[in-house]
């Protein structure tokens, strides 16, 4: 597991078996967080979305990488909904996500975003012109 925090407002608390305790934790002492690393956390399903979306950090977050979750269902993404920034969602190998349901999710926030690797939600790719 591997818990770090950078000078970006970004915490990566990655397969890390998080408790409700924790969670509070982080909401509490990290109100502003920009981006937020659960990925391949065992304890991670819908419940723990919705008391992160009950929070402050739905002004702050704009990065959340939830990939290799596997307790998360087509729910979470409705309640993501409340975060007003974000703009990239990592949901690879999240196995009770649905497609369609990233579709939607992209589809109803207030930037273009694009689905690629199948559920990996970001703004869209900038080429530059020489």
């Amino acid at each position: 597991a591997v818990v770090s925090t950078q000078s970006t407002g970004g915490l990566r608390l990655a397969g890390c078996p998080l408790t409700d305790e924790a969670i509070n934790y982080v909401i509490k002492f990290c109100p502003s967080l920009e981006h937020l690393d659960f990925s391949y956390n065992p304890n991670m399903n819908d419940r723990v979305v919705d008391i992160l979306t009950q929070s402050s950090l739905i002004y702050s977050l704009t990065k959340l990488d939830f990939s290799g979750c596997s307790h998360l269902t087509d729910k979470s993404l409705v309640m993501l909904k409340k975060c007003y920034d974000v703009c990239w969602v990592d949901l690879r190998s999240c196995k009770e996500i649905t497609r369609g349901a990233c579709v939607r999710f992209a589809h109803s926030l207030k930037r273009e975003l694009s689905i690629t690797e199948d559920k990996l939600i970001h703004p869209p790719a900038v080429e530059v012109y020489t």
